[in-house]
């Protein structure tokens, strides 16, 4: 995410990683709006989250361009950031009319909560070259 006083909110420059619970959260109901999926552009596969109240372990590598992201050990999201189809999966999404939203190559790591209660631990973040 990118920090400028015409952003209220993260969500409208950086790309997320849903985390919510899909078994007792009401936007788990939506494509690409499930644990593990890239929200709103690309749905997990396969689904790898844990039930509710238990840890599910996340990893997200970003590195020039090409994003990974694995839930529980596994590879569920692969894409690459900024080219063609990133640009078409944004306009296909409702992030469309965020002129700033997945363009920016610097910026802020942020952790979600939807407004509610959300619990992270043992966050660890690597430089890669």
């Amino acid at each position: 995410m990118q920090e400028d006083p015409k952003h209220d909110y993260s969500y409208y420059t950086g790309p997320e990683m849903q985390v919510l619970d899909n078994a007792r959260h009401e936007d788990a109901k939506i494509i690409k709006h499930r644990a593990g999926d890239l929200y709103d552009l690309i749905s997990a596969k396969p689904e790898m989250a844990k039930p509710a109240l238990e840890w599910n372990q996340v990893e997200i590598i970003a590195n020039k361009g090409h994003l990974e992201l694995h839930l529980n050990g596994t590879k569920v999201v692969e894409t690459t950031m900024w080219d063609d189809n990133w640009k078409k999966m944004l306009k296909a999404s409702k992030f469309k009319e965020w002129p700033d939203f997945g363009t920016y190559k610097k910026g802020k790591i942020a952790l979600q909560d939807h407004g509610f209660n959300v619990w992270y631990k043992n966050i660890k973040i690597k430089r890669l070259s």
